[in-house]
């Protein structure tokens, strides 16, 4: 593999699962995409569609030609179904939610995650779903609140579901909770804390399937039989807002979270909590980084305070050393074809080359939105995106489309 970031354990599942979140293979790695372009027109990439599709930042996921995202309307949220092709719109099922808005507008966090014929949810005030992909009827709901006593987090549940052979993992509660995929039972629980927002990662600890779950206060890596703490790191930031996945990379375990706690990488398979390196520059506060070539790619600051500074870096990953900054830039990223796609948070689209030697763009084409910060997905050619106040974009980057 030309990558060395492997999310263990979630390879075969993955195939098919499309993760807004991650990608398929859960890495921000697309680089089975062969088709896309970046020498688009002046006038920027086709638009194939647009659709309204409400308020939230929950990004959309593809599966069989259909496009799937969540939205809240009128204190509901919703879950719409899309020709992936057209925009048509296929099915669309709604049960109470409240927007819960704060410091922005509100709406469903976390992305939905297909595993087989089932599309899986997660509100944000808890409610985890099941729903048949093809027509929308629901096989089973859970209400974490009140049968595993969650609590919800300041900005609520965020983190996309994670499915491993038949169990749901989430981030909620200190440490993570495990589901039956196939009837929404509690498995395990962990105590009633307060949760981050990051999703949970497999890796191998100890010589067993295990998760690393980014809490309200730490890093748990938990087994994912028992939920049993394997090991542990404290990671205290302001609001608890651990928002950015981990990354697992040679079973070293990557974290990064804003509020001037940097970045730093970890073997938890040692008993040791101390890093192999750290570095306080590079801050991730929703998105995670990329890995290419031993590099990271990614953002260093908040999506959201314009007034501070907001940095797009590359950092030598077996050091830590930053190579290389662009200031002004802040938003979400996935990698393709040796190529950083980026969507900016106020909807720009910028394909840059992933290299250590500086930042150098290939195209830029703006006016994609508002609040973007759920990052693009790229199926077949196609590059998916939404907005916070609900419009979803289709961008037609194949060589015959533009």
């Amino acid at each position: 593999m030309k990558t060395l970031l492997v999310f263990l354990l979630l390879a075969l599942p993955a195939l098919a699962t499309w993760s807004q979140w991650r990608g398929p293979n859960g890495n921000g790695n697309f680089d089975h995409e062969t088709t896309w372009t970046h020498q688009w027109p002046a006038t920027g990439p086709k638009v194939l569609w647009t659709a309204k599709v409400h308020m939230g930042y929950s990004g959309i996921v593809v599966s069989e030609n259909r496009a799937y995202t969540l939205g809240n309307f009128a204190g509901d949220d919703l879950v719409q179904c899309f020709d992936a092709t057209t925009g048509k719109p296929l099915w669309s099922k709604n049960y109470p939610q409240d927007l819960i808005p704060k410091y922005n507008p509100g709406g469903p966090n976390a992305p939905p995650v297909i595993h087989g014929k089932w599309l899986y949810t997660y509100s944000k005030q808890g409610l985890v779903s099941c729903w048949d992909k093809a027509n929308g009827d629901l096989r089973w709901t859970t209400d974490l609140a009140t049968v595993a006593k969650a609590l919800m987090p300041t900005w609520g549940f965020s983190s996309a579901p994670v499915i491993v052979g038949d169990r749901l993992f989430l981030n909620a509660n200190q440490s993570g909770i495990a589901l039956d995929k196939n009837s929404g039972k509690v498995l395990w629980n962990s105590p009633t804390l307060s949760c981050g927002y990051a999703a949970a990662v497999p890796l191998s600890c100890r010589d067993q399937p295990a998760l690393a779950i980014f809490g309200h206060k730490a890093m748990h890596v938990v087994s994912q039989t028992n939920g049993k703490i394997l090991w542990k790191v404290d990671w205290p930031t302001k609001y608890g807002e651990n928002s950015a996945d981990p990354l697992v990379v040679d079973n070293k375990l990557y974290l990064s979270s804003w509020w001037g706690e940097g970045a730093a990488l970890f073997d938890p398979n040692q008993d040791s909590s101390e890093p192999i390196w750290t570095n306080k520059e590079f801050q991730n506060h929703i998105n995670p980084p990329v890995l290419h070539q031993a590099h990271l790619y990614g953002f260093d600051g908040p999506v959201h305070k314009k007034k501070i500074k907001s940095h797009l870096r590359c950092l030598d990953f077996k050091t830590g050393e930053t190579l290389w900054s662009h200031p002004d830039l802040r938003g979400s990223l996935i990698l393709s074809q040796g190529k950083l796609i980026i969507l900016t948070n106020d909807g720009a689209l910028i394909i840059a080359k992933a290299t250590p030697g500086g930042f150098e763009q290939l195209a830029r084409h703006n006016g994609l939105g508002k609040r973007t910060w759920s990052p693009p997905l790229l199926h077949q050619g196609n590059l998916y995106l939404r907005d916070a106040d609900g419009t979803a974009t289709c961008l037609g980057l194949n060589t015959h489309d533009n």
